[in-house]
Formats: structure tokens, sequence, C-alpha cells
């Protein structure tokens, strides 16, 4: 079917595009009086301004960006997204996902069909992750902290799904913060049964990019990446109208405060809670020390699990157990571990990793 261009259309696709407004109006009316929209999408996509800014990370600048979305902005964002008029109920579902331009415009630019068409970086490359659900590949640029440290916890995260849900995971629902390029989402969504759902959430649109790429190209098909931040956990779990919370990877700045304040809510779901425990930052910010808090998670939670340098779970029974685990974090090389709060420790002599 054949879109009559319209100055509109040419307007909102430079601004969802290349984050500007055309040059001029005798631009706009060139592409009106010569183009087609097939013309104007793939003169964008194939021009060095794209590819500069795809390098960049697609800066998020311009005070449209502030505007309201309109059915114009809609339409044009799915023909370019799809390279065809949306069919009947597709304008409303994608605006009830994206209710502002800015949303709009990262998830047009992580979709397959024009993160696909963008450049790769000169430094990317890819590697393959061995984990108990199988094998997987990962993508990034090799210099990044992220890909050189994979796989990380992901093999962990893989077993511990494998042995908490032995009957399936119908209906499971999975949801990570700050997952970065998602070394430890692939190894979620291949740990967990198929049909168990996972929402990755990564802010920067750089990292989100990757992850989009590591999500595809592994097929991990009910893993689902949003571009933002996932906030508090209430708020989450209403934005998605979640009915359960199976496992929830909190990996951001303040994620050891933000499961404490959230406990009766994580305990009335009998969420499996994998927290951050950053000993730099818990010792360079005021408050109580890195002990204190892990004794805290320890008499909040029914009961707190880390694990060995050999990745096998051992669960915290005593305050020289959590010390023992604080020094092991301490002896990484990022200062960094990562601990479960969980509801039982059935799951614990089911635990393989390979």
């Amino acid at each position: 079917m054949q879109v009559h261009l319209t100055p509109v259309m040419v307007r909102w696709a430079y601004r969802l595009l290349l984050g500007r407004e055309p040059e001029s109006q005798a631009t706009i009316d060139n592409w009106c009086g010569v183009g087609s929209f097939h013309d104007l999408r793939e003169g964008i996509l194939s021009s060095p301004e794209m590819a500069e800014l795809s390098i960049a990370g697609f800066p998020e600048t311009g005070g449209w960006m502030d505007d309201d979305v309109t059915e114009e902005a809609v339409f044009t964002l799915l023909m370019l997204r799809d390279g065809q008029p949306p069919g009947a109920g597709v304008m409303e579902a994608f605006h009830a996902q994206h209710d502002n331009l800015l949303g709009m415009r990262r998830a047009l630019l992580l979709s397959p069909s024009i993160n696909g068409r963008m450049p790769r970086d000169a430094h990317s490359g890819s590697r393959q992750l061995v984990l108990p659900g199988g094998l997987a590949r990962l993508w990034g640029d090799p210099r990044d902290p992220e890909f050189v440290g994979a796989p990380g916890f992901a093999p962990r995260y893989a077993a511990l799904l494998q042995a908490a849900w032995p009957d399936g995971g119908e209906g499971r629902v999975m949801v990570e913060s700050d997952a970065g390029i998602g070394v430890v989402t692939i190894g979620l969504a291949m740990g967990a049964p198929r049909n168990a759902v996972l929402l990755t959430h990564e802010p920067s649109l750089r990292k989100a990019a990757t992850l989009a790429e590591n999500v595809a190209g592994n097929r991990l098909s009910t893993a689902h990446v949003r571009d933002f931040e996932m906030g508090g956990i209430a708020p989450m779990i209403e934005r998605e109208g979640l009915k359960r919370l199976d496992l929830l990877r909190l990996a951001e700045p303040g994620a050891l405060r933000l499961a404490l304040e959230n406990a009766p809510l994580l305990r009335a779901h009998g969420t499996f809670v994998i927290i951050g425990f950053d000993l730099t930052q818990l010792l360079l910010q005021p408050g109580p020390s890195p002990l204190s808090l892990l004794a805290e998670c320890c008499a909040t939670f029914a009961h707190v699990v880390a694990f060995s340098a050999s990745n096998e779970p051992i669960a915290l029974l005593d305050e020289v157990m959590m010390k023992v685990a604080l020094r092991r974090a301490l002896m990484r090389a990022d200062r960094r571990d990562e601990f479960i709060l969980c509801p039982d420790l059935d799951w614990i002599d089911r635990f393989r990793l390979f």
C-alpha cells in the first residue's frame, strides 16, 4: 500500500530518527514533491548523519521531546519501524505502552528493523558463553568491563532457576534492573523454563541497544527490554500489570535499601530477590556498615544465600558466615558480589552448576 508523504510525516521522521527538525521548509517540500515514504526512510537510515548518531549513542536532545504524543507521530513511527501502515489496533497498543515521545523514540531506535541497520562499532565483537542452560553468544565491545568479565554471575543464576523451578515456569515473571549489556539477562532467560517472562531494564540507550542485540541474537523470545530505569518496585508492578513477581534482580545503586524498604511486598509475592552488594559504594557512603546491612537482610528476609568462589550456594546462618561472604566479595576485582534473599532453601540440594 502506497502512503502519501505529508509535511507532518517528514517532520516526525526527522525528529524520531535524527532527533532534530528538518533543515528548512524547502527540505520538507522537496521530500514531499519527489519522494515516497520508502525513499524518506531509506534516505535517513543510510545517511552519514544517522551512522554518526548511532555510534554516539543517539543523544537525546530537542525540545520536541516534551510535546504531546499525536496520532501522526505514532503513525509515522510505526511506518518507520515496520515499513508499512500499521494494522488495526496496532497504534492504540503501541501508544498504551509508550505515553511519551522520548520513550517512543527509544523503542523505535532499539527495534530490530532500525537497530539492525546501524553500523557496528569498530570494536564490536562476540564470544561464546557456556551456561547450565546451554551455549549462548554475547555481543558487545571487547573493551567493556561487562564483556571482559563474562560470564560473570550468569552461570550461577541459570543453575539457580533450574533448581528453584523444577516444575516449570508457566506464568512465572522475572524482572531485572540495570541489566547492562545483558550478561546476567542471558543466564536468567536460559536458566528459566522457556515460558517464564523476563522484563529487563537498562536506562543507558547505548547499553540497551547491546542488550536488545543479545536478547535477539540468542532468540530469547520471552525476554523484553525496557530502555528506562525500573524505578520503584510497587510502581513497576502496577505499570506492567503484574499479578506475580517470582524473581527480582536489583543491580543498581541503592538496590539494598530498595529491597529492605519493600520487604513486606516481596515476602508477600514469595519473590527470589537477587541483590547487588557493592562494597566500595557501601563503605564510602554514610550509614550502617556492610555487615550491619547484611545482618538486616538476614533479619528481614527468610533466608540469605551467598555463593562460594566456585559459585556454590551457601546459606548465611550466623555472623561468622556473613563476614566470610563479605570478605569473599572484598577479594573480587570489582569489590562487589550478589546475594539471594529467598523464601526457602529447598532449591540448594537441587543446585547443579554443570
